[in-house]
């Protein structure tokens, strides 16, 4: 999808006036997992690259841990949110934010697959109990740390194409949800 109908673009146009959002998706990133046939893969190796890069930052956003659950990594949701928490210490010791000080830090929690999807069923075994988990320990870890935290599952669901990732309309839900998530954390 253009940037424009991707939740960050979303986000952006909703809040043109007041920020400047800097979109670092990858595809097939990790919070803290190797990828052994794709490099770059592991947030938390990429992670203190983007923050020189961009910084100061205001907030940063972390939308990760579905791809955590590829049978590739043999990872559980609750290894995943380890992989969040270290993501987050990094963002916590860091001085990327205003006046050098941490970043505001907002986690949106991933959208569960469709788990009656054939694609799901093949590719992904056991992922409804690994997403059960992992939304519990997310929550956990985002509480622990003083964090912001939004349920993507609460505005929108995954495409019944292929049962993982999410169409143009449910980018849009999520831009507008995380557009309001983020105008109450600064009072916009």
């Amino acid at each position: 999808y253009a940037y424009e109908e991707r939740w960050p673009g979303v986000l952006q146009g909703q809040l043109a006036t007041h920020v400047r959002v800097i979109e670092e998706g990858l595809n097939g990133r990790t919070t803290a997992f190797d990828e052994p046939f794709r490099s770059g893969r592991d947030g938390s190796e990429a992670l203190p690259s983007i923050l020189e890069s961009h910084r100061p930052l205001d907030l940063l956003i972390i939308a990760l841990g579905a791809n955590d659950l590829q049978p590739l990594y043999n990872a559980s949701g609750y290894d995943s949110a380890r992989g969040l928490e270290k993501l987050i210490q990094i963002l916590k010791r860091n001085d990327a934010g205003p006046e050098s000080s941490a970043p505001e830090i907002l986690v949106i929690a991933p959208t569960r697959f469709n788990p009656s999807c054939e694609v799901v069923k093949r590719l992904l075994p056991g992922a409804e109990t690994k997403f059960s988990t992992l939304l519990e320990e997310y929550r956990k870890v985002t509480e622990a740390n003083a964090c912001h935290y939004f349920d993507s599952n609460e505005v929108m669901v995954v495409s019944e194409v292929d049962g993982v990732h999410i169409d143009a309309p449910n980018h849009r839900k999520l831009g507008m949800a995380v557009t309001d998530k983020v105008k109450s954390i600064f009072r916009l």
